[in-house]
């Protein structure tokens, strides 16, 4: 709709209608808009996880918190040792004793910058945004291989989740892709 200007001898502007390659991309359907949200539920969860990830290691900082960390820690270990918080507690004890202030500051700004990646996917893939499925795909499949090496080296339940989860992302996103790009080739 154009609108006429009041100012003497202006002229009126042409209506814009939206051109044919750029028309409107068809929203998803209900089942493959439950799919984008429930991977971006766990982008969302993997936030919240690197979060407090990072504000543990800012915690470390005061000597107090570190000192009760690892003692909590070290009774974990010793009170449930075969279990996977005893587990957990053994591979990361050796880690924080050794972790002075610049190393935990890296670690809490690296587990931030992470997160908010993480959230960035999260609210794109709720609002069912392109954009954010390129992203998602680019950003879980790099760090697959490091996955794979970790799951080598040290083999857990918890890493070949964590792995099987992400290629199951990574395998539904690129297939909700090629969908959408057959459905735009179908209807020009």
């Amino acid at each position: 709709m154009a609108v006429e200007s009041e100012l003497p001898g202006a002229v009126a502007a042409p209506a814009v209608t939206p051109s044919a390659p750029h028309a409107a991309v068809s929203h998803p359907t209900k089942k493959e808009r439950v799919g984008l949200e429930l991977v971006a539920i766990y982008s969302f969860v993997k936030a919240g996880a690197l979060l407090a990830a990072g504000l543990a290691a800012l915690g470390m900082l005061n000597g107090r918190v570190s000192i009760a960390a690892n003692n909590w820690l070290e009774g974990l270990a010793l009170r449930y040792e075969s279990r996977l918080a005893g587990r957990l507690a053994e591979h990361v004890l050796p880690y924080i004793d050794q972790a002075n202030g610049r190393h935990l500051i890296e670690i809490a700004i690296g587990a931030f910058v992470i997160a908010a990646l993480y959230v960035v996917e999260g609210v794109g893939l709720w609002y069912c945004r392109r954009w954010a499925e390129y992203l998602t795909i680019g950003v879980s499949a790099s760090f697959l291989p490091f996955e794979l090496l970790a799951i080598f080296r040290r083999p857990s339940l918890a890493l070949l989740i964590t792995f099987a989860l992400n290629v199951i992302v990574v395998a539904f996103l690129a297939w909700q892709l090629k969908v959408a790009d057959e459905g735009r080739v179908r209807s020009r």
